[in-house]
């Protein structure tokens, strides 16, 4: 039994389906039968004894048994449906037919209907996900942090790939190079699973710290005293919220491993928000000095 099935992992694109058709019709000359045709991958049973030929339609169905029917009376078998609205369906191969016979779409006009169903759908996506990525890129202005570009970046590409596909099928009668398009496919989903990983992984990867220290009398002055430490894992901007309230003037410093100054102050009266800064990777402590009583609220993300 291990022999008599397959699994094909080829993608295609919404607007190439054409291309995928082809193949099942060529599989089907060889003995291989679709049992499930999916997005990412197709299921095949061999059996040299038949032979299809295999078309897909794209539609939202209210009645699935009447959908099958209708198709069943015009000679077509129905496989199966993804859960994004593709169907697949085969009829028997009869050399003495024309080609004309299998297809499921007999003017011009369904065909180009069917094109524009998936169209608008892209239109629409790609619409949300450049809107998206203007969002994320006036973030990345504001406050520019590597997990947010790589979400811009991965937003800007989905929404150009969505839009290129919506170009393709809203005119299925011109003639578009289309070739290396399975490739391109598996490279954006490719990335999309990877920057996507990479992003979150290194979103919940970064420094997020929120601390306050105050007295509101003092016996001694306080020196270098070792306030807070915190871990930088990977080099990237970062925002200071600073607020300093004292009699005298307070010292206040971010101190890498060497005990070098990233960030320091000298005032008694000090606020910043949002002040960015370049952290490469490694151990970070905060550290202050004061003579007289003091407030001092830190935060960085």
């Amino acid at each position: 039994m291990a022999g008599q099935y397959k699994t094909s992992m080829k993608m295609y694109s919404a607007w190439n389906y054409e291309k995928e058709i082809e193949d099942l019709n060529k599989a089907s000359e060889k003995g291989w039968q679709l049992v499930k045709g999916g997005l990412l991958a197709s299921r095949f049973k061999k059996d040299p004894g038949v032979r299809y030929r295999y078309q897909m339609d794209y539609r939202r169905i209210d009645d699935m048994a009447r959908y099958i029917e209708t198709f069943r009376e015009q000679g077509w078998e129905y496989v199966n449906s993804t859960f994004n609205g593709w169907h697949y369906l085969r009829k028997l191969y009869d050399p003495s037919l024309p080609e004309e016979a299998y297809e499921i779409f007999t003017d011009r006009e369904s065909l180009r209907e069917m094109n524009g169903r998936w169209a608008r759908l892209g239109l629409a996506l790609g619409i949300v996900a450049g809107v998206a990525a203007l969002l994320y890129g006036v973030w990345m202005i504001l406050r520019f942090q590597i997990p947010v570009a790589l979400v811009f970046l991965l937003l800007a590409v989905e929404s150009a790939v969505l839009l290129r596909g919506w170009f393709i099928m809203r005119d299925p009668d011109k003639s578009r190079n289309r070739r290396g398009d399975g490739a391109l496919l598996a490279v954006f989903l490719a990335a999309i699973l990877l920057g996507g990983t990479a992003s979150i992984a290194l979103a919940a990867n970064r420094v997020s710290l929120q601390t306050e220290q105050k007295a509101g009398d003092i016996d001694h002055p306080v020196i270098d005293s070792r306030w807070a430490d915190f871990e930088v894992k990977y080099p990237d901007f970062y925002y200071v919220d600073l607020t300093v309230e004292a009699e005298k003037p307070v010292d206040f410093a971010i101190l890498n491993e060497k005990d070098e100054p990233v960030f320091e102050i000298h005032e008694k009266s000090y606020r910043t928000e949002n002040r960015r800064i370049l952290l490469p990777r490694g151990r970070y402590r905060l550290s202050f000095s004061a003579e007289t009583g003091y407030r001092v609220e830190f935060g960085i993300g």
